[in-house]
C-alpha cells in the first residue's frame, strides 16, 4: 500500500516538472530532425505533424524510456506513417507511468505537401488519465505544425500543441542540413506560465552504418546524446537525457523507414 501512495503522490510532481508536456521524450530530443528533409523520421513526425509531409513511404517506429530510471514512470510509444496523396497520415499510441497510475494517448494525423517548400500538419489526440482506486478521466489534445523548406539547406517551423484540460505549447524551430550527414537545428518554445525553454541538437552521420547524435536544452533533458545503428532500412538509436535533479532517463528507438525522406 505504501508504495502505491508514494508512486500516486510523487509520479505526478515529477511529471509536472517535466515542463514541456507529459508526452515528450525525456531520453532524447523529440524535436531533432523535424526542421528537415533529409533527416525527417516516422518519430520526429509524431512530435511535429507537419513532418509527414516529407515521409513518402511507409514507416514505422517503437520508443521505449524509463524517465528518471524511476520504474514507476516508463514510457512507451509507437507509430506509424502511411503515404496518402500529397502527403500521410500518422498513427500514434503512447503510454506514461505504471498500474499505479498512467496516462494513454491515441492520436490520428495528417500532413500534407503544398508545392515544395510548404508542408502543414494536424494531429488530434485522445487522452485517459488513469490513478488506481481512483477512477480515470479523459482530455484532447490537438497539435497544427507548419513547416518551410526555404532551400536545400535550410528549414524553419512553428508548432502549436493545445491540451484539454491542460495547457497550449508553443514552439518555433530552425534547422541548417551542411550536408547529407550533418544537421543541426533548434528549437524555442513555451508552455503555459512556464519559463520559455532553448534547445539546440547536432545529428553526424560519420559513416554509413554509423551516426551521432549530441545537445543541450534549457529545460529536460538538459543535456541528451545518442548513437544510431544504420542497417538497411532499421535504425536503432541508443540514447540518454539527462536532468541535474532526476538523473539520467536511458532510451531506445527502433524505426523500420527508407534511409532519407525525400
Amino acid at each position: 500500500m505504501k508504495p502505491m501512495l508514494l508512486t500516486i503522490v510523487c509520479v505526478p510532481y515529477f511529471l509536472v516538472t517535466y515542463a514541456q508536456s507529459f508526452w515528450t521524450p525525456a531520453g532524447k530530443d523529440a524535436a531533432a530532425g523535424s526542421y528537415s528533409r533529409r533527416f525527417q523520421q516516422v518519430a520526429s513526425a509524431a512530435y511535429h505533424p507537419a513532418g509527414l509531409s516529407c515521409l513518402r513511404t511507409f514507416a514505422a517506429g517503437i520508443y521505449a524510456e524509463q524517465r528518471f530510471l524511476l520504474k514507476e514512470i516508463p514510457f512507451y510509444q509507437a507509430m506509424a506513417a502511411i503515404p496518402v496523396g500529397a502527403g500521410a497520415f500518422g498513427v500514434q499510441l503512447a503510454r506514461l507511468g505504471s498500474s499505479a497510475y498512467y496516462r494513454q494517448q491515441v492520436g490520428l494525423s495528417y500532413g500534407i505537401r503544398l508545392g515544395t517548400k510548404v508542408g502543414l500538419g494536424l494531429q488530434g489526440s485522445s487522452l485517459t488519465e488513469v490513478t488506481s482506486g481512483y477512477g480515470s478521466h479523459s482530455g484532447l489534445a490537438v497539435t497544427g505544425g507548419l513547416l518551410w523548406h526555404a532551400g536545400e539547406q535550410w528549414h524553419t517551423g512553428i508548432r502549436i500543441s493545445h491540451f484539454r484540460p491542460g495547457t497550449t505549447v508553443y514552439s518555433a524551430g530552425i534547422g541548417f542540413e551542411a550536408s547529407s550527414a550533418f544537421l543541426l537545428s533548434a528549437e524555442i518554445g513555451k508552455a503555459g506560465h512556464e519559463t520559455a525553454w532553448l534547445s539546440a541538437t547536432a545529428s553526424y552521420r560519420i559513416a554509413p552504418p554509423l551516426a551521432l547524435q549530441w545537445g543541450f536544452a534549457t529545460g529536460a533533458p538538459f543535456q541528451h546524446a545518442g548513437i544510431t545503428i544504420h542497417w538497411h532500412m532499421l535504425q536503432i538509436m541508443f540514447a540518454a537525457g539527462f536532468h541535474p535533479q532526476l538523473g539520467i532517463t536511458p532510451s531506445t528507438t527502433i524505426i523500420w523507414q527508407r534511409d532519407g525522406a525525400e
